[in-house]
């Protein structure tokens, strides 16, 4: 008998797998203009090419919780590798069609296989690693996807000056990953860790449902929204205060988004602290850089704003991720990620809706900034109160008993 158990390259592996979330967007936006350019003869064009753009991020939010569900009950691998096949022919399928209701579909379609892709990918993270070790992982996992879409934005841009379609080829380069999958990522053997069997535990599917893990996802659907503010509107917000050159606005942008990386990079490093004491400070630092940019007029400071406010958002999301994770029976993890990914998502699709309700409201996106920044002072302030008084917020980020296969 032959145990496998995880390591450096089954990792990597999943991180890359997880950037095509990123790339699904970043590859399509830059090429809006010239698709509504190119259908401007349909019918409301301007308003269902940036459907098209959304479309797969709607699914996933619908669709992650089943694709859980099936991870658990046919294997990571199997879901995995299903979907990475659909990804790749319907992300490539609009270089050839010339219909702008056949593109929604095929990015539809790419929602759903990115739901089964996102799901499985983060579930054989939490399978294969724990501690210190998963925190790496998911830490890497949001840091590095902050990076992979600014690349992508760049190469999309390259790409579209030729033809607006060009982009699209790269969705179809995904294929490569099936026979990595294949020849490297292993089914966890469950139950190896003494754990109920799953078919006992999906007898009493309510356990899955705790208060703990219910708190964990409404968690999750705030940070996932907070999360997309700045990188989405911090073009507005500068252009507010007068800088509306389209490189300039790209740079900035590009230089704040590393602040997700800095901050993925400090939770790695201090996993180790309790739930209650990271979010708490990732929602403060997060304020802060809210305050930033509704004080500073310069573009320094918008900069800087949206660099401090994407490190307290890069500590957020893996952070929730491994706490929501952690404790759970092996039977449920595959539903549980599809659940949170699911809510994630859920808060990028409301980001842009939430927002403009408080710009209409508070007069400005520049005004808005002073709102987040106050309900994210208020927000690390009663995780503050909740620490001191409650039990969970002082639970380590991440627990867990490691998942191994047997050949």
């Amino acid at each position: 008998m032959q145990h496998l158990k995880a390591g450096a390259r089954h990792g990597s592996l999943l991180v890359a797998v997880a950037w095509l979330a990123p790339i699904g967007s970043t590859l399509f936006a830059p090429v809006l203009p010239h698709m509504i350019e190119h259908f401007s003869a349909v019918p409301h064009a301007a308003l269902l090419a940036p459907i098209a753009l959304v479309t797969p991020a709607l699914f996933v939010a619908l669709l992650a919780p089943l694709a859980g569900l099936l991870t658990d009950r046919v294997g990571r691998q199997r879901v995995l590798v299903a979907a990475l096949a659909i990804y790749a022919l319907a992300g490539v399928a609009p270089f050839w069609i010339d219909n702008l209701y056949a593109i929604i579909l095929t990015r539809a379609v790419v929602g759903i296989a990115e739901a089964g892709v996102m799901t499985a990918s983060t579930a054989l993270i939490c399978d294969y690693f724990i501690g210190e070790r998963r925190a790496h992982w998911l830490s890497v996992q949001f840091g590095s996807a902050s990076l992979v879409a600014t690349v992508c934005f760049v190469l999309a841009g390259i790409l579209g000056g030729y033809d607006w379609r060009a982009p699209f080829l790269v969705y179809g380069a995904t294929a490569l990953f099936i026979p990595l999958v294949l020849a490297i990522i292993f089914e966890p053997a469950r139950n190896s860790s003494g754990e109920e069997p799953v078919q006992r535990l999906q007898e009493s599917p309510e356990r899955l449902f705790t208060a703990r893990f219910i708190g964990s996802l409404a968690v999750t659907l705030v940070c996932g929204a907070l999360f997309y503010v700045t990188p989405v509107h911090i073009s507005l917000v500068l252009s507010e205060r007068g800088f509306a050159d389209p490189g300039m606005l790209g740079l900035a942008s590009a230089i704040g988004s590393l602040g997700v990386v800095a901050g993925a990079m400090f939770f790695r490093f201090q996993s180790r602290r309790s739930v209650g004491v990271l979010l708490t400070g990732a929602m403060l630092t997060q304020a802060i850089g809210f305050a930033i940019l509704y004080t500073q007029s310069s573009l320094t400071g918008g900069i800087v704003g949206m660099f401090i406010n994407n490190v307290g958002c890069g500590i957020s999301l893996p952070l929730v991720l491994a706490f929501t994770m952690s404790r759970l029976p092996d039977g449920y993890r595959g539903r549980a990620s599809g659940i949170w990914t699911s809510m994630f998502f859920i808060g990028q699709f409301i980001c842009p809706l939430c927002v403009a309700a408080v710009s209409a409201l508070s007069g400005g996106m520049v005004a808005t900034m002073a709102v987040f920044a106050g309900f994210t002072a208020v927000g690390g302030l009663l995780l503050l109160a909740g620490l001191m008084f409650g039990r969970t917020l002082r639970e380590p980020a991440t627990t867990g008993t490691p998942v191994v296969a047997t050949h």
